[in-house]
């Protein structure tokens, strides 16, 4: 399908794609109010299933509470109008939602607090990387960087559960620098010197032992592929744990991965130029990746209701 195409849901109508646009003083685009959610699309014999679509609808609605975003739409309704976005984007392996405020504003506080919410269904490598000037960087396995200056979202300014717009530019400037020095990802800690999260990921590690380890909810972002692998690791019979973890956790555990809706399972090679493990994806971590891929083409019958899958209009 070609990118001009496709089909954004605004507000319970369709609109082209070039026409989900804002205006550059909108409240949203000047205060960093977006709040939003990414969503993945996978195929199946059965056709295109949205993985945890209800999840991360509830999960928006949240954000939404969070960020004292009056939205009108209900998980419910956004459900049914993201299945119908991807029904209208054959092709599709991404949803982004976006729920922002439009009017234009002169202060902090909107005027018109009307809150929008936005559907794109898309293929994110030939809608959006193909399309951007400079190269996109890759990595099959990660090397992180624990920084230690710039520090996780904090409750008493925006909580970490929060996925605003605003939440995400600190970390980016972090995560800018220390791709220049080579790195692939970071590592964020909080105000108390504890392991976090990445911009965009939670971490995992499995101890010497074979437990998994992962920092607590109440700190973090409540990633969706997250709650995933902790109910899948638990169902094949691993010891899970969550619970503080040092930075010299990580750089003496036997494996770490990254879980994130764009990528899954992540694994880390290595932290601050130190080899985690042997230097490559560990056993736990690469069962977990296969299990987690099996679960989304639809193949375990066990884990089929994480999957919605859209049927294909008649037409």
């Amino acid at each position: 399908m070609e990118t001009q195409d496709r089909l954004i849901w605004r507000d319970g109508n369709f609109i082209q794609w070039g026409d989900a646009t804002v205006h550059i003083l909108s409240q949203s685009l000047q205060r960093g109010t977006l709040a939003f959610d990414y969503i993945s699309v996978h195929e199946t014999r059965q056709g295109p299933a949205i993985f945890k679509l209800r999840e991360h609808m509830e999960r928006l609605v949240a954000t939404c509470h969070l960020g004292s975003l009056p939205l009108s739409y209900s998980a419910s309704e956004m459900c049914d109008a993201a299945v119908a976005t991807v029904r209208r984007n054959p092709d599709a392996k991404s949803i982004k939602i976006s729920a922002l405020i439009p009017s234009l504003e002169v202060d902090v506080i909107p005027q018109d607090a009307t809150v929008s919410v936005l559907i794109a269904a898309y293929d994110g490598e030939v809608d959006i990387i193909a399309k951007n000037k400079g190269e996109y960087h890759r990595a099959p396995n990660l090397k992180l960087f624990i920084e230690k200056e710039k520090r996780n979202r904090r409750k008493d300014i925006m909580p970490a559960q929060a996925k605003i717009a605003a939440n995400y530019a600190s970390p980016m400037t972090a995560k800018w620098k220390a791709r220049r020095a080579g790195y692939d990802e970071i590592v964020l800690l909080d105000e108390d010197g504890f392991v976090a999260e990445a911009p965009t990921s939670n971490i995992f590690i499995v101890t010497p032992d074979g437990t998994l380890k992962t920092p607590p909810e109440h700190k973090i972002l409540h990633g969706i592929t997250r709650a995933s692998i902790l109910e899948l690791a638990a169902a094949r019979g691993i010891d899970v744990m969550t619970e503080d973890l040092l930075p010299t956790d990580l750089l003496s555990a036997a494996e770490v991965f990254l879980t994130a809706t764009s990528a899954g399972v992540w694994p880390v090679e290595s932290i601050n130029n130190q080899a985690i493990g042997k230097g490559v994806a560990g056993e736990i971590t690469l069962a977990l990746k296969s299990h987690l891929n099996r679960i989304t083409q639809g193949l375990d019958k066990k884990f089929n209701h994480w999957l919605t899958y859209v049927i294909k209009s008649a037409s």
